[in-house]
């Protein structure tokens, strides 16, 4: 792949947001200053998150091991200071100490939990050559004698104009956000903030921000938390007007039906008939072999292997006649990561083109609890009141012009 999506990003974002340059050696010659990174912990103290440190719980116990990583990373020189932080109202600086920070002073207190003032709080402080990292349960509460359903879209809005107004100061951020789950023991506070004391698991989540080649060095370490597997993640990446370009061609097999390649492109087939046998009767499938290996490194294979994140357009027009199934790749003689099959019962003839799409993940779709009245009806147990309005903000400020295509690929269908 010739214009490869992460070397895009590493090679201009290594440059950037740096804070000053060197002359090294005789004559003119520049070479960029090395700037190591701060790293600002911010752990939510509102009185929702007392539930999580309860007793021995995978929350400690994977904020411990994620912090002590961190820890090890400035250690090797990697990475200059790290600032450990509560965050409600306000900010409330602490000591060095990750063990005191997490099992010892973590004490939450019962503060409302206004999103767009965290927000607020982490984006001031915050350089541009900085990383913050914020832990929290996500949930937006108002506090006492306010139904927080009723203050959802204008968290979301303020949200997106704090994260536009930042980007515009260090357009090159990326922001990462993993969600776990771990034991929760204690009050739960509903839209309402009415309590109910609950004992089971729940979703919590980490949200990682920075320049992306300085977020990178983070990204290694989701897979070394100890206390709990990270159940999903979605990143967001700085915008781009360009459409990046993925390695792609169609396959010999498998299939179902015949057809015919055209010899001088990998994207072109023609004599295209369906099946006869009584097995695949009227049917007509074809494989698309694809590099997707810089996608995969920055989006994750959730978001790749979910077909909701791809769309088929035949002639520039919408269709769903094309049933779209994905695989990983298991021919180790091809550079393919991904294969893609698309079948259908009603073949269209001309320019068929199929769009990964830039688009909150449906799995925040899926753990957003709208209403927040009652933790034990429905799935509200395993949900989170109010996640998409948090995640939808920061996305429309990722998307202000609504790109919606990661990348697009081309393919001719000819009788």
């Amino acid at each position: 792949m010739k214009k490869r999506l992460i070397c895009c990003f590493i090679t201009v974002l290594l440059f950037s947001c740096k804070k000053g340059e060197k002359t090294s050696g005789s004559g003119n010659e520049i070479t960029p200053e090395p700037v190591k990174p701060n790293v600002h912990i911010y752990v939510d103290n509102s009185g929702s998150m007392a539930g999580y440190i309860n007793g021995p719980t995978a929350f400690k116990n994977a904020v411990f091991s994620y912090l002590t990583n961190i820890e090890n990373i400035k250690k090797s020189g990697t990475i200059d200071e790290l600032n450990l932080f509560y965050i409600s109202d306000k900010l409330f600086p602490q000591e060095d100490n990750i063990e005191d920070f997490i099992f010892k002073f973590f004490r939450p207190f019962r503060e409302p939990s206004d999103f767009a003032n965290m927000f607020k709080l982490i984006m001031e402080k915050m350089d541009k050559n900085d990383i913050s990292v914020l832990i929290t349960d996500g949930i937006f509460s108002p506090g006492a004698g306010r139904d927080a359903r009723d203050h959802l879209v204008a968290q979301q809005i303020k949200i997106n104009g704090i994260m536009t107004d930042f980007l515009k100061r260090c357009p090159k951020t990326a922001i990462m956000v993993y969600q776990l789950s771990s034991k929760f023991k204690g009050v739960y506070y509903n839209s309402k903030n009415r309590e109910k004391y609950i004992n089971t698991e729940r979703p919590y989540y980490i949200w990682v921000i920075g320049d992306a080649d300085n977020i990178a060095l983070l990204n290694t370490l989701k897979s070394k938390i100890k206390g709990g597997d990270i159940k999903h993640s979605y990143t967001l990446l700085p915008y781009s007007d360009s459409i990046e370009k993925a390695d792609y061609a169609i396959l010999n097999s498998p299939k179902i039906g015949t057809f015919k390649k055209d010899k001088k492109s990998q994207t072109s087939i023609y004599a295209i008939e369906r099946a006869k046998t009584s097995e695949h009767n009227g049917k007509f499938m074809f494989t698309i072999g694809m590099n997707l290996s810089e996608f995969s490194s920055l989006l994750g294979e959730e978001y790749l292997m979910n077909t909701d994140n791809y769309t088929c357009l035949i002639n520039q027009q919408e269709s769903d006649n094309y049933n779209i199934e994905i695989e990983k790749n298991t021919n180790s003689k091809t550079t393919h990561t991904h294969n893609m099959k698309l079948t259908t019962d009603k073949i269209s003839f001309g320019k068929l083109e199929i769009l990964l799409q830039n688009q909150v993940p449906q799995w925040v779709l899926d753990i957003n609890d709208d209403e927040g009245l009652d933790i034990l009806k429905n799935d509200a147990i395993n949900q989170t009141f109010g996640i998409k309005y948090l995640v939808e903000g920061v996305y429309e400020a990722y998307n202000p012009k609504l790109k919606t295509v990661y990348t697009k690929m081309e393919f001719n269908l000819n009788k």
